[in-house]
């Protein structure tokens, strides 16, 4: 059995309609895609008389695609407590639509047991219906979810979880699903720990010596600068020119005194 089941997706009317033709292909990314047959008597309804353009807009656009495409219509059935109609109570057409659909979905994960049936919908009710059955390969999520999951490829919450509980129901060890990106990297954290250890690993120093040599060096660098910053001044001065000193006066009495006639 494969350690991911294969995916399963249910539609109804409303995820149906909330999205486009562009959308509806990317759906397919993520698994086989089955429309109960209620669903598709609906979309037909809505094709032949809908008074409503956008939605008749819509009708037809998924008749074009669906003839073209390798989706499939079931009529998978089957009862469950969860999803019956309570007595007295009066249900609109859209919320017995919603519980057709919802067991549809249940009968489909009856049929495929090894893989994961995920009814999409925005029907709020009917996805609190579907999480009160036990069952392992059983799930709901809405359009806008899928949507993501077809994009990017991040599976929902409410997917992992059962994805989780399908592994443990079926004795598989509950590994995180991830990429292959994503596992690359422990391949190779894995091989380098089974790698026989070099001389260099075996050989032990002691704490104290990286930092003993750290601070060696740090005084032999202040050293060096402050030499260099030595220097720097010695040359600084040995350019600077030598002041002369100013010379004395000439005296005028004497130079008279040296001019004057002797006798």
């Amino acid at each position: 059995m494969a350690a991911i089941p294969p995916v399963i997706l249910v539609f109804d009317v409303s995820a149906l309609s909330a999205a486009s033709c562009s959308e509806w292909r990317e759906f397919a990314r993520v698994g086989s895609c089955y429309l109960p047959q209620v669903v598709y008597e609906e979309m037909k309804m809505v094709f032949d008389r809908s008074p409503d353009p956008d939605l008749e807009r819509i009708a037809k656009d998924f008749h074009r695609f669906y003839a073209t495409s390798n989706w499939n219509v079931t009529q998978a059935n089957a009862h469950h407590s969860a999803l019956k109609i309570g007595a007295g109570q009066s249900l609109t057409r859209r919320a017995r639509v919603s519980l057709a659909v919802g067991r549809a979905a249940y009968g489909l994960s009856q049929t495929f047991s090894s893989s994961l049936v995920v009814l999409v919908t925005k029907d709020r009710s009917i996805l609190q219906r579907l999480y009160e059955i036990p069952e392992v390969n059983l799930c709901g999520i809405t359009g806008e979810a899928l949507l993501q999951w077809s994009r990017s490829g991040s599976r929902p919450i409410a997917v992992i979880q059962k994805i989780q509980q399908f592994r443990t129901a079926h004795g598989m060890t509950a590994t995180p699903a991830v990429s292959h990106c994503e596992r690359q990297p422990v391949a190779v954290v894995a091989a380098s720990k089974s790698a026989k250890p070099t001389m260099v690993n075996q050989l032990m120093m002691p704490e104290w010596v990286p930092d003993t040599v750290s601070m060696v060096m740090a005084f032999v660098g202040l050293a060096i600068a402050g030499w260099l910053i030595h220097y720097m001044v010695q040359l600084l001065h040995q350019k600077s020119p030598v002041p002369t000193a100013p010379s004395s006066p000439i005296s005028f009495n004497s130079v008279s005194t040296n001019l004057a006639p002797s006798s």
